[in-house]
């Protein structure tokens, strides 16, 4: 196997012992001790791997099927851990575009004098808390 892979395969078992130990804290907060406990055990397993995967005589060839299917349930996992913050920065986006930018457009475009700029602004830059 190639050193990069190797090096890759490193970084998916540290990001997904990560990963593991933000959600096995959120679960100890809402106190899911079932959750918890499954999130502290796949922590444990991923820091195994990481740790084995780290030694100066680790050799590739020792990785076992079992150690593949967490490489692809860690790959998975960042997958989609990558997919939301897109999507998340996807509909910031969205919104600067749809809400912020066509307000501040009209206050440019529409307003002949920084008076009237900051009346339009009052008027559209509001927010309804009782919706």
């Amino acid at each position: 196997m190639h050193q990069k892979y190797i090096e890759l395969f490193k970084e998916v078992t540290h990001a997904t012992e990560i990963l593991a130990e933000q959600v096995m804290n959120f679960d100890h907060e809402r106190k899911d001790d079932k959750g918890e406990a499954t999130a502290q055990s796949m922590r444990d397993d991923y820091a195994k791997l990481y740790d084995r995967m780290r030694a100066d005589d680790f050799d590739a060839a020792t990785l076992t099927k079992t150690d593949y299917a967490k490489l692809l349930v860690g790959v998975l996992i960042i997958i989609n851990n990558l997919e939301t913050k897109i999507a998340n920065e996807q509909k910031a986006v969205k919104n600067y575009k749809d809400e912020i930018v066509t307000r501040l457009d009209r206050v440019v475009n529409e307003s002949e004098n920084d008076e009237a700029a900051k009346e339009l602004a009052e008027q559209l830059f509001i927010i309804d808390e009782d919706k």
